[in-house]
């Protein structure tokens, strides 16, 4: 039987997919480059440091992976808190209510850095919701690497195989697999094109699972 449930932040919480599309635009244009829609759908649920490695990479960057993170982390946080709105994605907060009522765990577990975390949660009313907020630059390997959702696990006090993952990205998803745990894809059309099949099963709603329903996966 399932005790916790793993929520992913951004595209599954609250809607800010289409946020940090232009964040990253912006970011990329100062520094001369141009990307596609399909090469930034690629980032959607990586770590920072390991997207902006890929850019580095790619684009063959001279500016080191900590001065092109921190930059990356200061300038979401701004944008993301000059934000007149955002809120979270309809149906979550009755998700999060049915899960209490069942007396599962819950944590969210996101790619972002810890302060966009809460700067997020905070500005959608969901900062207190969530007792345990792991950031992926608290492991060594973020998604789609399995490292995040074993540490929230494991700060849980639970097993991988009693948890359920919630995401909206392929990358995110191949880390809840990985990780030997249950996983239901949130498809976000705002997330762009995203590939979901690995997981266990896929919604289009919140309204279609519940607390009792996710206990018994």
């Amino acid at each position: 039987m399932i005790k916790a449930v793993i929520f992913d932040m951004d595209g599954v919480l609250v809607n800010s997919e289409p946020h940090h599309f232009a964040v990253e635009k912006i970011l990329l244009n100062d520094l001369g480059i141009s990307v596609t829609d399909r090469e930034v759908d690629s980032f959607v649920g990586l770590a920072l440091n390991k997207m902006w490695q890929r850019i580095k990479d790619s684009y063959h960057l001279k500016e080191n992976i900590e001065e092109l993170v921190k930059k990356d982390t200061e300038f979401r946080v701004s944008y993301f808190s000059d934000l007149e709105k955002l809120d979270p994605i309809e149906g979550v907060k009755e998700l999060i209510s049915s899960i209490s009522d069942e007396k599962l765990k819950t944590a969210v577990a996101s790619s972002s850095h810890s302060r966009f975390i809460s700067t997020v949660l905070e500005k959608t009313g969901l900062s207190g919701c969530f007792p345990l907020l792991i950031s992926g630059f608290d492991v060594e390997h973020g998604k789609p690497f399995p490292d995040i959702f074993l540490k929230t696990a494991s700060l849980l006090g639970v097993r991988p195989e009693d948890c359920v993952v919630v995401e909206d990205s392929c990358n995110g998803i191949k880390g809840a697999k990985a990780a030997g745990m249950k996983c239901i894809a949130y498809r976000n059309p705002e997330s762009g094109n995203q590939d979901l099949s690995e997981a266990d099963m896929i919604i289009d709603s919140f309204s279609e699972i519940d607390g009792k329903f996710i206990k018994n996966l």
